[in-house]
């Protein structure tokens, strides 16, 4: 019965680190990162970003190439059509 027990722990413990190794590191890793994103300073910095993004495509004179202009046009139809057939 010790036996069952000791080899029962010993698995166990074997277990529970090699989860901490692969597992818990990584959850961890993505854990710290998702509070970062969430910050507050990280959503200002964002949002200043975008700002200015916005700001430099509303100054220059096309923000789509041709090609690409297209292809959304094509899109929004396509979803325009589907809401519209949705009733």
């Amino acid at each position: 019965m010790r036996l069952f027990v000791y080899k029962t722990l010993f698995i166990f413990i074997c277990l529970v680190v090699a989860y901490k190794l692969t597992l818990g590191s990584f959850l961890g890793n993505l854990d710290k990162k998702i509070n970062q994103m969430s910050s507050k300073e990280n959503q200002i910095l964002v949002k200043e970003k975008i700002k200015k993004e916005i700001k430099n495509a509303v100054e220059k004179d096309r923000v789509f190439n041709k090609e690409d202009a297209i292809l959304i046009k094509k899109f929004i139809d396509k979803m325009n059509k589907e809401i519209l057939n949705a009733k």
